[in-house]
């Protein structure tokens, strides 16, 4: 019985990424995107939602989600081949992008297959799909990381300066302090004035006797 070809999986991301670093490097990738088809594939293909989760997150049905994932990833494969197509390969990139989310039941598993068999063309299309969003995982990885650098960058900064040595600081008088201060120069002044004193009645004394 002959078989569908073998399909190649994208990569996923090796960690989460976030909405808007998704969004923004899907937006450099394919500026022509509308913004439902660029926030339903960043958050589906690149942050890791599910897809009731980028539908309730979105505000839209399972059905609009599909195919704003499906036209989406359409113009994603556009970037690297573009190809023509007939209706039945515009269903079949609808089974396509279902698949790729788990999402594609026995019946449309079925269909697909039997036109996978005599399609080159989806084939193709399947392939390049993801290619591109191998490139694009890439790309998001490297947004998310140039983000987190200057956070890490200045985090570092603050350790280098917090574990740098510092001039102890220099204690800062007190009132009892000043008053002890005071009483001792007030003392040492008295001590002086009474020497002075001393020697001077000394001296006159000497000076009494001799006359």
């Amino acid at each position: 019985m002959e078989r569908a070809p073998l399909r190649p999986i994208p990569v996923r991301p090796a960690g989460p990424v976030h909405p808007l670093a998704a969004t923004r490097a899907l937006g450099a990738a394919i500026p022509e995107l509308s913004s439902r088809q660029a926030d339903a594939v960043a958050l589906v293909a690149l942050a890791g939602r599910s897809r009731p989760e980028a539908a309730a997150e979105l505000g839209i049905g399972a059905a609009e989600l599909a195919d704003a994932l499906a036209s989406g990833r359409k113009a994603l494969r556009r970037v690297l081949q573009p190809l023509s197509a007939s209706g039945w390969c515009e269903r079949a990139e609808r089974l396509i992008s279902d698949r790729l989310d788990g999402e594609l039941g026995e019946r449309g598993a079925a269909r697909l297959d039997v036109h996978l068999r005599n399609c080159p063309r989806c084939v193709e299309h399947e392939r390049r799909l993801v290619q591109a969003t191998d490139a694009l995982v890439a790309r998001a990885a490297g947004a998310a990381s140039s983000q987190i650098e200057p956070a890490m960058s200045s985090a570092q900064l603050t350790v280098v300066a917090t574990a740098q040595p510092t001039q102890p600081a220099e204690p800062r008088p007190t009132p009892r302090r000043v008053a002890n201060a005071a009483t001792w120069t007030l003392l040492v002044v008295v001590a002086v004035l009474l020497a002075l004193a001393a020697l001077a009645l000394i001296v006159a004394g000497m000076l009494g006797a001799s006359i």
